[in-house]
C-alpha cells in the first residue's frame, strides 16, 4: 500500500445525514462559484493577470462540474462520499480518482441502463397510474445511468491536468504554461502557471509537458519544483512559476485547529453567524529567475548547463468571506486579518433553502 492511500477518519469522513450532504454540496458549490466571480477583483488588484484569470476560471469549472456529478452518484447510493475536515473541505482525493476509474466503465454502464427517457416513463407510470412508491433501487440506477451519461474526460478535474504551452503577454517571458493537481496527502486543488523562453522545436515542447507532469504533479517546496524543473529542461529558461493553492474551505464541518476554523466553529455554536457561514483562506506563492549561473553537465564536465537563480518564494494569503464571517474574524483574529496582504474580499452567503 503506497504512503498515499493511507487515510485517517478526518481525511475522509462520510457526514452523517443526507441533509448535511445537502448542506456541504450546496456549500462547496456555492464557494466554487463565488470563487470565480470573485477572480474579476483579483485581476483589478493585479493578483492575477487576464491569461491566469481565464485558466483559473476553467479550472473552477471542472472542479465545480465534478462535484455535480460525485452528487448524481451518490444521491441514492448505501456508500457516501468522503470528505476531508482538516485543513481542506474538499472530497478526498480518491473521489475525483474514481471518477476518472468510472469513464472505463462509461460504455458498459450506459449500455447496461435504460436512458433517462425510459425512467421517466417508468416512474410516471409507477407514481400516476399504479399508484406505487419509486423503489430505492430504481432511483439509484435512475442516477447512476444519469452520472455514467454525463461523465466526460475533458469536463472533470483530475489528480493531474495539463494545460496548453501559449505565448504571453507579460513583459519577462514569451510563453506561459498552466497545469492543476489535487495533492493526495492535502485533498485540495492547486493550479500552476510558468513562465518561460525557448526557441521552439517539438522535442523540447514534449519534454516540457513530461518535465512538469513528472515534477510537478503534487505539493512541494516551490523552490524545490522551480529547480527540478530548470534541472530537467537543458533548452528552457524558466522565468516565473505561480502556484495557487484553492483553498482551505472553513464550515461547519471542519474538524482542524486553525484559528479561523476554531473562530468560526465558537461563533457558529453561539449563533453569532449562521450555521451556513464559511469562509475560504487562498494561498498565491510566487518565485522569480533573478539570475542565472552556468554549471557543469552532470555527464561532460566540459559542457556546461544554464540554470536559474531564484528569488525567496513570495507567499500571498487572501480570505473570502460573507460580510458577517469578515466582522467575526476582524474581532476574533485581527492581527491575523489585518496582516493580509489585501483585506477580506467579500462575497455572498450561502442563500438558505
Amino acid at each position: 500500500m503506497s504512503i498515499n492511500d493511507i487515510t485517517t477518519p478526518l481525511d475522509s469522513a462520510a457526514l452523517d445525514s443526507e441533509a448535511q450532504y445537502d448542506l456541504y454540496y450546496r456549500m462547496v458549490m456555492h464557494v466554487l462559484d463565488e470563487f470565480e466571480i470573485n477572480l474579476v477583483e483579483w485581476n483589478h488588484y493585479r493578483i492575477c493577470t487576464n491569461e491566469e484569470q481565464k485558466a483559473l476560471e476553467e479550472y473552477c469549472k471542472r472542479l465545480a462540474f465534478s462535484l455535480r456529478v460525485m452528487r448524481l452518484k451518490y444521491r441514492f447510493d448505501e456508500e457516501q462520499m468522503k470528505v476531508d475536515l482538516t485543513e481542506s473541505g474538499f472530497p478526498n482525493y480518491l473521489e475525483l480518482r474514481y471518477i476518472h476509474n468510472d469513464l472505463d466503465l462509461k460504455d458498459e454502464f450506459k449500455a447496461k441502463f435504460p436512458n433517462a427517457d425510459e425512467f421517466k416513463k417508468k416512474f410516471l407510470l409507477q407514481l400516476m397510474i399504479n399508484k406505487e412508491h419509486v423503489s430505492k433501487r430504481d432511483l439509484f440506477e435512475a442516477s447512476s445511468s444519469l452520472y455514467y451519461s454525463r461523465i466526460q474526460e475533458e469536463k472533470i478535474f483530475k489528480k493531474f491536468i495539463l494545460g496548453k504551452i501559449k505565448k504571453t503577454k507579460s513583459t519577462f517571458a514569451t510563453y506561459v504554461l498552466d497545469w492543476a493537481f489535487y495533492d493526495v496527502t492535502l485533498n485540495r486543488p492547486f493550479i500552476c502557471f510558468m513562465y518561460f523562453d525557448y526557441k521552439y522545436d517539438e522535442k523540447v515542447e514534449q519534454e516540457i509537458y513530461q518535465t512538469v507532469q513528472d515534477c510537478a504533479d503534487r505539493y512541494q517546496d516551490l523552490n524545490n519544483m522551480a529547480y527540478m524543473i530548470d534541472k530537467r529542461l537543458k533548452h528552457v529558461h524558466p522565468r516565473k512559476i505561480k502556484r495557487v493553492d484553492l483553498g482551505i474551505l472553513h464550515s461547519i464541518f471542519s474538524k482542524d485547529d486553525h484559528e479561523i476554523t476554531q473562530a468560526l466553529l465558537k461563533a457558529i455554536a453561539v449563533k453569532d453567524v449562521k450555521l451556513n457561514s464559511f469562509s475560504l483562506t487562498t494561498t498565491v506563492e510566487t518565485i522569480d529567475s533573478v539570475n542565472s549561473s552556468k554549471v557543469s553537465n552532470e555527464f561532460l564536465s566540459f559542457k556546461k548547463q544554464e540554470i536559474q537563480v531564484w528569488s525567496d518564494v513570495k507567499t500571498h494569503k487572501y480570505i473570502l468571506a460573507p460580510h458577517r464571517v469578515i466582522q467575526l474574524l476582524y474581532g476574533k483574529i485581527p492581527k491575523t486579518i489585518i496582516h493580509l496582504h489585501h483585506e477580506p474580499f467579500e462575497v455572498e452567503e450561502l442563500p438558505e433553502v
